[in-house]
């Protein structure tokens, strides 16, 4: 039951997190955003860019659970955000 749950908010997870990540490039302004474990993130513009650059890089399904993994707890969107730091 809990995956079904999951899979059935991933529509509406992405939309949430891309409009923030394209937002944050497109206005060139930091933006905050609540992650589904309730934690508050703020994303910076070039935080925002490093995240769009890995993102296009991935395919579709690769890119799904990117979105998923930055949104999902603010350990998972750490962990992002650590990794396109170092290599983006």
């Amino acid at each position: 039951m809990k995956q079904k749950n999951k899979i059935s908010i991933r529509p509406e997870i992405s939309r949430k997190i891309v409009e923030c990540v394209s937002l944050c490039v497109s206005e060139n302004k930091s933006r905050t955003i609540e992650l589904l474990d309730g934690s508050i993130v703020r994303i910076s513009p070039a935080q925002a860019s490093r995240f769009i650059a890995l993102h296009d890089t991935l395919n579709e399904t690769s890119q799904e659970s990117f979105r998923i993994m930055l949104i999902e707890t603010k350990k998972s969107f750490d962990g992002i955000n650590t990794f396109c730091k170092e290599n983006i």
